[in-house]
C-alpha cells in the first residue's frame, strides 16, 4: 500500500515566540483520524530551517511523545554540517523511523563531490541501524541532489539510504529516480504529481495541503472511483494556495477545516489577514 505523510507544521504563539508545543498533539490526532500513514514535522512546511536547534528537538520530542500510531521522520538539515549531524542523531536516537535532510543551502552551485562527502559524513555519524530520506527540493534549496551523488552514497552507504523526498516538481526526475533505486523509498513531494508517481512506481507522498486535506490525498492513495476527481482537488487546492503561500494559508485555515486553534507564522514568514482568510475561504469553496 502506498503510504501518505503529512509534512507538518509548526505552531507559534506569535511571528517572534516560540513554537506551540501543546497545538502538535490535536492536529496529530486529527491528522491519525484521517488515516495517514505519518508525520515529517520540520521539514519546509514546518518552518525547519526558522528553528533553532533546541527547538527542533522540542517540536521532535513533542511529535515522537504524541504520534500514536503515526509513524515520524522528522526534518534535520541545517545549513551546517555539525548541527545536521546533531539534530539528526537526536532524531535518530530517541525514536524516529528516519531522518530527513536537506542539503546545506547557504553555499550554491556546489559539486556533487562536495554534496557527496557532506551527506557522507552524516551517514557516518549515524547511529547504529539509523537511516535518512535524502530530500530533493532545488526550487527552494538551490541545490539539486543528482544522480551522481546518489550513486555515490548507494556505493558507500546503502543501508543508511532510507529513501528520497522528490519536491522538485518534475515527475520525469521522480519516474527515473524510482527505475533507478529500487531499494529506495522514493516520495513525491508534489500533490498535482500524486497520481503519477504511484503509477510510476513510487513509495508514496509528503504533502502540505495533507495538514488540512488528507481527504484528498487518501482517496488517490487508496485508488478506486474517486482518485480521479480527488487528484483534480488536490491540483486545485495547490493551485489556490500559491497566491497566498502554503504556510500562511494553512495556519490560517486550521480553525476553519479542522477546528483547530490558529497558529502564527514565525518571521520572515507572515500571518494572512482576516480578509486574505476569507479570500482564501471563499476560492476553496468553488466548485473545481
Amino acid at each position: 500500500m502506498p503510504e501518505l505523510h503529512v509534512a507538518l507544521i509548526t505552531p507559534f504563539t506569535s511571528p517572534v515566540g516560540p513554537p506551540d508545543l501543546a497545538a502538535i498533539p490535536p492536529h496529530l490526532r486529527w491528522l491519525e483520524g484521517q488515516g495517514v500513514n505519518g508525520i515529517v514535522p520540520c521539514g519546509t512546511t514546518g518552518e525547519g530551517p526558522s528553528l533553532s536547534l533546541d527547538e527542533r528537538k522540542a517540536v521532535i520530542d513533542t511529535c515522537l511523545m504524541h504520534k500514536g500510531g503515526l509513524s515520524v521522520i522528522p526534518g534535520t538539515g541545517c545549513a551546517n554540517l555539525p548541527e545536521t549531524i546533531d539534530a539528526t542523531r537526536y532524531a535518530l536516537e530517541h525514536g524516529a523511523e528516519a531522518a530527513m535532510v536537506l542539503p546545506p543551502f547557504f553555499f550554491k552551485n556546489l559539486s556533487d563531490a562536495g554534496l557527496l562527502a557532506y551527506y557522507r559524513a552524516v551517514c557516518d555519524a549515524l547511529p547504529a541501524g539509523g537511516q535518512i530520506v535524502l530530500y530533493h527540493i532545488p526550487p527552494v534549496s538551490q541545490i539539486p541532489i543528482t544522480t551522481g551523488v546518489i550513486d555515490g552514497l548507494m556505493e558507500s552507504h546503502p543501508e543508511a539510504i532510507y529513501g528520497l523526498k522528490d519536491s522538485g516538481g518534475d515527475g520525469q526526475y521522480t519516474a527515473l529516480l524510482v527505475k533507478r533505486y529500487p531499494s529506495m523509498k522514493i516520495f513525491t513531494g508534489g500533490a498535482p504529481l500524486f497520481t503519477r508517481a504511484l503509477a510510476d512506481g513510487a513509495a508514496g507522498g509528503i504533502f502540505a495541503i495533507a495538514n488540512l486535506f488528507p481527504q484528498e490525498l487518501r482517496a488517490i492513495r487508496d485508488g478506486g472511483e474517486d482518485a480521479i476527481a480527488a487528484q483534480s482537488r488536490a491540483l486545485a487546492i495547490t493551485n489556490i494556495f500559491k497566491d497566498y503561500g502554503a504556510v500562511s494559508a494553512l495556519k490560517a485555515l486550521l480553525p476553519h477545516v479542522a477546528s483547530l486553534p490558529a497558529s502564527a507564522c514565525r518571521a520572515p514568514l507572515v500571518n494572512l489577514s482576516d480578509s486574505a482568510t476569507e479570500e482564501l475561504l471563499a476560492k476553496l469553496a468553488e466548485p473545481a
